[in-house]
């Protein structure tokens, strides 16, 4: 899990930041902090980093924390924001970049973490989920949903079930780490990476998806494929 503080007094984040170790290291939950003092450099950040939680303060000189989520939603739709400030007339233009929660200093550690309980609730219904970045911005795929994916020059075409296709730009190396074995995923091709529930019929050089899609398989690969695939279909 990522979280991001972003606050310009250096002595916020010094108080924030252990909270929510503390609150990690009960809920047994792997966590890397960004720690930022303004908000271009969380911008930034965020596009390589993507984030699972930003907690932003309001006021802050040049870019404040407002102007700052306003730039990360044109990029990033759904990351849940957490605003804190000390000033409460902020509180009704926040909803306008859909802000997650709103809370005042001087910082209440139980209303924190009470922000952190609910948002653990809904990170754990996506954290079977790819993020990753489009044309249009970050996008949360569910693993699941995926059929294969393509790689394509410096973009992966990823094949939906339902017969969609979404072009997300990412490494696929980075994608063969999310979509691995322990997924049900299997990388048959130098250029594919398939979904082993939703093969419908393979030989020895090609395999057919439910969806009639016909993907090739490598000649060095094709004995781990299918050791995979019956592994993975019969549980052995």
């Amino acid at each position: 899990m990522k979280i991001a503080v972003c606050d310009d007094e250096k002595r916020m984040i010094d108080e924030i930041c252990p909270i929510l170790e503390t609150w990690a290291r009960q809920h047994e939950i792997q966590l890397s902090l960004f720690r930022f003092t303004n908000g271009d450099d969380l911008i930034e950040a965020h596009k390589y980093e993507c984030m699972d939680l930003i907690i932003l303060d309001v006021i802050m000189p040049l870019l404040n924390g407002m102007e700052t989520a306003k730039e990360l939603r044109c990029h990033d739709t759904s990351v849940p924001i957490v605003f804190l400030t000390s000033a409460k007339e902020f509180a009704v233009e926040s909803y306008e970049v859909k802000a997650f929660q709103y809370l005042l200093k001087p910082l209440d550690e139980a209303k924190l973490r009470s922000v952190l309980d609910d948002f653990l609730k809904i990170f754990l219904l996506t954290e079977h989920s790819f993020t990753a970045q489009t044309a249009e911005g970050f996008i949360k795929i569910p693993i699941a949903d995926v059929c294969y994916l393509e790689a394509q020059n410096k973009s992966v075409l990823v094949y939906l079930a339902d017969g969609r296709t979404i072009e997300i730009r990412e490494r696929f190396s980075r994608c063969q780490e999310a979509f691995s074995s322990n997924n049900g995923f299997f990388r048959c091709h130098r250029s594919y990476i398939v979904n082993l529930n939703l093969i419908e019929q393979f030989t020895k050089t090609t395999l057919v998806t439910n969806g009639h899609a016909t993907i090739p398989i490598s000649r060095n690969r094709y004995a781990a494929f299918k050791e995979a695939y019956f592994n993975h279909m019969f549980d052995i």
